[in-house]
């Protein structure tokens, strides 16, 4: 965030070009949830909106990619600074009922 711009998100892909974006993802487990990014993303989501679209997309990822932790961590930065959120893997939404299935 900063005063000219306000949020903005930017992507670094490898090769160091630098591409405004209206979201970007990457990462190990970042291949499984694209779909669910480009059918879910919206435009001027609410603060807590996009919280849940970032919970449940990490948490997406997570349950298809065996390197991805077991909890969610996200920073909401605003004007007023950075405020993080901790979501441990109790508190995350279940998406499917499996054998292997942690959450």
């Amino acid at each position: 965030w900063d005063k000219h711009n306000g949020g903005t998100i930017y992507s670094i892909p490898i090769g160091g070009s630098l591409h405004r974006q209206p979201f970007t993802i990457g990462g190990s487990g970042s291949s499984f949830i694209y779909g669910y990014c480009d059918a879910n993303f919206r435009k001027n989501m609410t603060q807590d909106e996009a919280v849940e679209f970032v919970k449940n997309a990490v948490t997406l990822a997570m349950s298809r990619d065996g390197s991805s932790g077991g909890c969610v961590r996200v920073a909401i930065i605003t004007e007023d600074g950075v405020e993080r959120r901790f979501f441990p893997g109790n508190q995350l939404p279940v998406f499917y009922e499996g054998e292997n299935n942690v959450f």
